[in-house]
């Protein structure tokens, strides 16, 4: 999506809208075609004069009336639904991509939105249709369920053909509202998603297929009675005289009919109706009968859609011309109850279907996402899905193997680039604090020297001493008390040296050393401040050691790590104050509720805002290309993988920066 394109026609309404309305008119156009042949409408019935007599409105107007207000409706109601999605689109503020509210909400629409459509669809064309024939003269109850019925065969199936066109319009919408970890809406089981796009699609060919037979059957029946009394009443009366009303009537009253049900009836000159069985005609078949039957070899129709015929015989009477004929209606009650059960039996069962299908193809599906999730979770990188089966869900499962063999083979890269990376930092580190180790061990080294020269020069003395008569036994005992003198002075130093190499020793280890041993806070300063001592020293700053812990309180892990992490965020703040002298870092340990937490605090200005929300989470680094990224990164999963610990900080603009290593211990 581009968000340059925010035109009225490149708008997400329009654009579904044009979409539905497409759609919409096809299925007008469509069923007001078939629905008069469906419907056996009587010939030259709809779209003339005796049309909009009966009705007050010609069929196309009528059509065309419900496809006006149907497609009105759906442009109001889209543009009303999707004004959150048209905001969005138009909107060209990139801030729009961390407004999670607003994703969530157009995302949410996008989800939902094609449902309410779908049965927006349906149930409003068929409210403008019952509202239009009620509202005219065509008010035949029977003919306006069939005709519903008919027309919500067709919307079902139109209907289910919008969804499918048009969900791929919401999935670019929804393509260019993800990130991750963003909004995906309520889950709908893949079973009805199935029954939503197929069951609607039954329904309507098996409710057609059973229109079509029974408007066959019943047209069957229809000609056949036609054909009968047509014969038999061009036979019984004479068309070439001249009758009086009342002899019409004799006549009539003797005419044979095939069913005591069907009525015999006289339209005299002046439209006034006379029936044998005293029933009433309706306004439809006494205009009809008087203006077209003579066109179709009199047959008559009672209405629109209603399966009541006649057979008409035109005589000439002394007060003009009038019609006799016989009513019937050709309608099967068992044939309707016959379909009536079928239909029920055919959903029922495709209902059945459906849900095995869809519980087949959703435990495929699962068996897919379990494997994946298995892999997700699994420690090894070669795990591999099962080929289930040989359609797509197996093409599914061998594309992602072959996914998998790559990544694992990346990942093997991956890590052997990372263990070089921490290697080349772990190293720099080294080097650099070899270098003030070397430093550092030069004074204890010219003192050991110093001393060696002082025990020489004293074993000299004490060579030449010896048979001297004016050396006394005080003398010697001197002698002796200035050597021990100089041999402590060796001891400390040598101890001191000891602790440094063993420092430094420990530190030539990797974060992946695995040993674990406890260890307290005392011990933990102590090479701290031996090997960044130098460090310290050449920048000028100052390291305020503070251990508010007890010695009884140990931490399990590897020593050497904590060293390494400890040392690195201290190298961190002494870079913070770039060059600034006469600074403070302060080191404090506290012990609260079984954890041990050790602050490193600066006041050199705080973090940069744009890589605090980083910080942990990626390999980033304020010291340009002398920099790796990997120190605070490294630190936190080492502190997480290998103390059960976490690292926090607090950082102010202008004042400082807090880092808080957190480790739990066992009191």
């Amino acid at each position: 999506m581009k968000n340059d394109k925010t035109g009225f026609f490149n708008l997400p309404s329009t654009r579904i809208t044009f979409r539905y309305s497409i759609i919409a008119i096809i299925s007008i156009v469509f069923v007001s075609v078939i629905l008069p042949t469906l419907l056996n409408y009587p010939p030259d019935s709809i779209n003339t004069p005796f049309d909009v007599q009966m009705t007050g409105i010609s069929y196309s107007a009528q059509y065309s009336l419900v496809g006006v207000g149907s497609l009105l409706f759906v442009f109001i109601m889209v543009r009303r639904l999707f004004k959150p999605i048209d905001l969005w689109f138009s909107d060209t503020n990139p801030k729009k991509f961390k407004d999670k509210k607003r994703i969530k909400k157009v995302r949410g629409k996008c989800f939902s939105l094609p449902y309410i459509i779908f049965f927006t669809e349906i149930i409003i064309p068929v409210i403008c249709v019952a509202f239009v024939l009620l509202v005219t003269n065509s008010h035949h109850l029977i003919m306006i369920g069939k005709i519903l019925i008919i027309l919500l065969c067709f919307l079902l199936f139109f209907a289910v053909l919008s969804y499918i066109f048009s969900k791929g319009l919401y999935n670019s919408f929804l393509i260019a509202t993800y990130e991750e970890n963003t909004y995906i809406g309520l889950r709908v089981n893949l079973t009805k998603k199935i029954a939503l796009q197929i069951l609607p699609i039954c329904i309507s060919g098996i409710l057609i297929t059973s229109l079509i037979a029974y408007s066959q059957t019943v047209k069957a029946k229809e000609d056949t009675l036609f054909s009968v009394y047509n014969k038999d009443l061009s036979k019984y009366f004479d068309t070439s005289r001249i009758y009086t009303i009342d002899e019409i009537q004799y006549l009539l009253e003797n005419f044979s009919t095939y069913d005591s049900s069907h009525t015999k009836f006289i339209i005299k000159p002046n439209k006034e109706a006379i029936t044998l069985d005293n029933s009433e005609l309706s306004e439809f078949i006494i205009e009809y009968t008087t203006q077209i039957s003579e066109h179709h070899s009199g047959r008559t129709y009672d209405s629109y859609a209603v399966d009541t015929q006649g057979a008409t015989v035109k005589l000439l009477t002394t007060e003009g011309y009038c019609y006799v004929g016989v009513l019937y209606n050709s309608s099967s009650q068992t044939t309707i109850i016959m379909l009536v059960v079928d239909f029920i039996a055919l959903i029922i069962l495709i209902v059945i279907l459906l849900i095995l299908f869809g519980h087949s193809l959703s435990n495929d599906i699962s068996t897919v996402t379990s494997g994946l999730n298995d892999i997700a979770n699994s420690a090894s990188d070669n795990s591999n899905l099962p080929i289930i089966s040989n359609d797509e869900i197996g093409d599914l499962c061998t594309s992602y193997n072959k996914v998998q063999h790559v990544n694992s083979e990346n990942i093997e890269k991956i890590k052997s680039s990372q263990d070089l990376l921490v290697e080349r930092e772990r190293l720099a580190s080294l080097g650099q604090m070899i270098g003030g180790i070397a430093h550092n061990l030069k004074t204890p080294i010219m003192s050991i020297s110093g001393a060696a020269e002082g025990i020489h020069d004293l074993t000299d003395e004490l060579n030449r001493s010896i048979g001297n008569p004016v050396v006394t036994e005080e003398d010697y005992h001197a002698i002796a008390g200035d050597i021990d003198s100089w041999v402590d002075k060796i001891k400390t130093h040598t101890s001191y040296m000891s602790d440094v190499i063993t420092a430094v020793k420990g530190q030539a280890v990797t974060f992946s050393e695995t040993q674990v041993f406890p260890f307290n806070i005392e011990d933990l300063f102590k090479q701290v401040d031996i090997l960044m001592r130098h460090e310290l020293k050449s920048a000028l700053i100052t390291l305020n050691t503070k251990n508010n812990v007890s010695n009884n309180v140990t931490i399990n892990g590897n020593i050497n790590s904590l060293v390494q992490i400890i040392n690195n965020m201290i190298s961190n703040s002494i870079q913070a104050y770039k060059g600034k002298p006469n600074s403070d870092i302060d080191l404090i340990a506290n012990l609260e509720d079984n954890t041990v937490i050790i602050s490193i605090i600066d006041y050199a200005g705080g973090l940069p805002e744009g890589i605090r929300n980083k910080l942990f989470k990626e390999m980033i680094t304020t010291k340009g290309k002398d920099g790796t990224g990997l120190g605070l990164f490294m630190s936190y999963s080492n502190i997480k993988a290998h103390f059960q610990g976490n690292i926090t900080f607090e950082t102010k603009t202008g004042k400082g920066t807090k880092f808080n290593i957190i480790i739990p211990v066992n009191m």
